[in-house]
């Protein structure tokens, strides 16, 4: 593989919000204009190159084994059309985390977060029982908890202030 895709990745990691980023949604993106390398390719070269740095990664499949393999797919194609991409996540090494971005990130995630459950909450079926009601309510409200605590700790502005935060 050239040099090109790993200058983009370069850009990519240099200008994204998120600075820990997908190796997967990067890959996603760059093969929407270029000629596609296998995931497994795109992933070895990004961390062979000692500009980037490892962060970890996430699988959002695990504890889905008891799943059909279509069914399966479509659930993991769901993840990552909401955000949510497994495997290994990197950044560049000259970029640094600070307790701003954390600050950001944090609030980013909880308020997809509440979006999700607000959208279950209005998905679930008229039969579901009480119990299960209750029991997303109950999730609903340790989240809006979690925001307050946030703010107090002054990682999130006040309710008030949230339209005059830029990104």
């Amino acid at each position: 593989m050239s040099s090109e895709p790993l200058d983009w990745v370069c850009a990519y990691l240099e200008h994204d919000e998120d600075i820990v980023v997908p190796i997967k949604k990067m890959w996603n993106q760059w093969c929407e204009t270029h000629d596609q390398p296998t995931l497994q390719e795109f992933t070895a070269v990004i961390l062979a190159d000692d500009r980037f740095e490892e962060m970890g990664g996430v699988d959002h499949g695990k504890g889905m084994e008891w799943m059909e393999p279509d069914e399966f797919e479509e659930y993991m194609r769901d993840m990552e059309a909401l955000g949510f991409f497994s495997g290994p996540r990197v950044k560049l090494k000259a970029r640094e985390i600070t307790l701003e971005h954390i600050a950001k990130m944090i609030k980013k995630h909880n308020d997809r977060m509440e979006e999700a459950l607000r959208q279950a909450r209005e998905a679930m079926p008229e039969d579901t029982s009480e119990q299960e009601e209750g029991a997303l309510i109950d999730i609903q409200v340790m989240v809006e908890k979690l925001r307050q605590e946030l703010r107090e700790a002054g990682l999130e502005p006040p309710e008030d202030d949230e339209d005059e935060v830029s990104d």
